[in-house]
């Protein structure tokens, strides 16, 4: 079977750990050309230290991927944070610092690539947002997060119909996972367990038995949803939410 992502040039954002790290590493399996962006160290010659909600850095990254490879078919905003605290402890700065991360980022990075994404002969480039069940739902003392995620679930609608109405070859789409075991999952459920939101022997039989499916997601799942989106096997797929979380919001 051909590698399905084979000749496309990705680049992933947050992609040191967790999700992100899975799906570059999944991309790559299937042939794709990933540059990795993060603020944490990275080895590897296609690694770039970005911060998201910075307007330069983004800049100097797509210069740095448009002098390396020419091209970027996949954009994967990956890169975000989370916050947990109940409405009234939030500090205004530490709201900003959720929104710079998560909205603004996400922002700033499709503006920023879309000149190169658009520069295509054939066939249509691919964004992918990785946005979150907290952008459907609510959970207690994320107030921050959940609507961060809500704005993501949007701005990929916003702007799946806004490039489709004006003819640019880009499609864009959502993505939503649930409890997926990453350190960002096990660093929100410790602070929900100190609140009394969730109880259990284990951490992560706690938060699997919120889901139907009765356990965690796995970072490859979601890096599976994410292949198939920047594939062409979904070239006629945008504006989509894709949830990928258990069942977590089908109850």
């Amino acid at each position: 079977m051909a590698a399905r992502l084979a000749g496309k040039t990705t680049l992933v954002t947050g992609s040191a750990q967790g999700i992100g790290q899975a799906i570059a590493a999944h991309f790559e399996s299937e042939g794709a050309e990933v540059w990795r962006g993060d603020l944490q160290p990275m080895d590897g010659e296609r690694a770039l230290h970005l911060d998201v909600s910075n307007e330069e850095s983004w800049a100097k990254a797509i210069a740095e991927i448009k002098a390396g490879s020419g091209k970027l078919d996949i954009l994967v905003n990956n890169a975000g944070i989370e916050w947990e605290k109940p409405l009234q402890d939030i500090p205004l700065g530490d709201w900003r610092k959720v929104m710079s991360v998560n909205v603004d980022g996400i922002f700033l990075g499709c503006r920023t690539a879309k000149p190169l994404m658009e520069r295509r002969v054939e066939g249509r480039a691919s964004v992918i947002n990785i946005s979150s069940v907290a952008g459907i739902v609510g959970f207690p003392d994320q107030v921050a997060y959940n609507t961060s995620k809500g704005a993501v679930r949007h701005l990929t609608k916003s702007l799946a119909v806004e490039w489709a109405a004006h003819g640019t070859p880009i499609r864009c789409n959502s993505i939503h996972p649930g409890c997926i075991n990453t350190p960002m999952l096990a660093a929100a459920g410790e602070k929900w367990v100190a609140a009394g939101l969730i109880e259990g022997d284990s951490l992560m039989e706690a938060m699997g038995a919120m889901c139907p499916l009765n356990e965690v997601g796995d970072p490859s799942d979601i890096a599976w949803g994410a292949v198939y989106l920047a594939s062409d096997e979904a070239k006629f797929v945008t504006g989509l939410e894709l949830v990928i979380d258990g069942g977590f919001i089908a109850r």
